[in-house]
C-alpha cells in the first residue's frame, strides 16, 4: 500500500513538472523575428553604373547586418521578388490616386502589403560624371588640367511599424575640381549614403530584436534615438 502511495505521489510530481515546463515554455517563447522588407535601388536618375549599385547595395548590407541571424532568426528577409512585385502593385494604386508619386509615400502601404515591421528603400535621383580637358570652359579653369564635374544625390526611404514613423532623408554631393578618385560619382553617392545611414538609423531598427533579446529593451519598445 506504502509503495503504490510512494509511486503515486512519484508519478503526481513528475505529471507537475512537466506542467510547469510546459507553462514556463509557453510564456517564454522567444519573439517573432523582426520582418524586413528591403527594395533594391530605385534609379530614378538619368543614368547609373554597376559600380554605383554595388556601392549603395553592399553598404546596406552593413547597415542591416544583424550578427548571429542565421542562427538566432532575429530578422526575417522578406524574399526580394515578394518585394517587388509588392512595390510594384502599391505604385500602381497610387497613381491612381496621384498624379506624381513619390517613393516615400509607398512605404506605408508597403509594409501593410507584406506585414512588414521595417522598410527599406534606396533611391537615386541625381548621378552624372564628366571628364573636361583644357578646363572645360569653366573660365577659372587652367586650360592644360583635366576636370572632373561630377555628382549624386541619395535618398533614403522606409516605414517602421514598431516606431509608426514613416523616415525619409536624402543628401547630394558634389565635385568640380582636378581629377581625383574620391570625386567620381560612385563615391560621391556613397558620401551621401553614409549620411543617410546614420540620419536614418536603420540600424538600431533592425537591431530592435538582438537588444530585447539581450533585456536592454523590452520587446516591441522604441529606443529613445528612434
Amino acid at each position: 500500500m506504502q509503495k503504490k502511495y510512494l509511486m503515486l505521489c512519484a508519478l503526481l510530481s513528475l505529471f507537475l513538472c512537466l506542467l510547469s515546463s510546459v507553462a514556463f515554455a509557453a510564456t517564454n517563447e522567444p519573439p517573432k523575428p523582426l520582418r524586413l522588407a528591403r527594395v533594391p535601388l530605385v534609379i530614378r536618375a538619368y543614368s547609373a553604373d554597376a559600380e554605383v549599385e554595388d556601392i549603395i547595395e553592399n553598404r546596406l548590407d552593413l547597415a542591416l547586418h544583424v550578427p548571429l541571424n542565421d542562427t538566432m532568426h532575429y530578422v526575417e528577409e522578406i524574399p526580394q521578388s515578394e518585394v517587388e512585385a509588392a512595390l510594384n502593385d502599391v505604385l500602381a494604386d497610387l497613381k491612381t490616386k496621384h498624379r506624381r508619386v513619390k517613393m516615400k509615400d509607398a512605404m506605408q502601404p508597403l509594409a501593410e502589403k507584406l506585414d512588414a515591421d521595417l522598410v527599406v528603400c534606396p533611391v537615386l535621383t541625381t548621378y552624372y560624371e564628366y571628364i573636361y580637358y583644357g578646363g572645360g570652359g569653366w573660365s577659372w579653369d587652367s586650360h592644360d588640367s583635366m576636370i572632373l564635374d561630377s555628382g549624386a544625390s541619395v535618398e533614403l526611404d522606409g516605414y517602421d511599424r514598431i516606431a509608426q514613423e514613416n523616415f525619409s532623408q536624402s543628401a547630394s554631393r558634389y565635385y568640380h575640381e582636378g581629377f581625383h578618385p574620391t570625386g567620381r560619382a560612385c563615391m560621391l553617392a556613397k558620401d551621401a549614403l553614409e549620411s543617410l545611414v546614420t540620419e536614418t538609423d536603420i540600424n538600431k531598427r533592425v537591431m530592435r530584436p538582438v537588444r530585447a533579446a539581450a533585456g536592454s529593451l523590452p520587446e516591441g519598445a522604441v529606443s529613445e534615438a528612434d
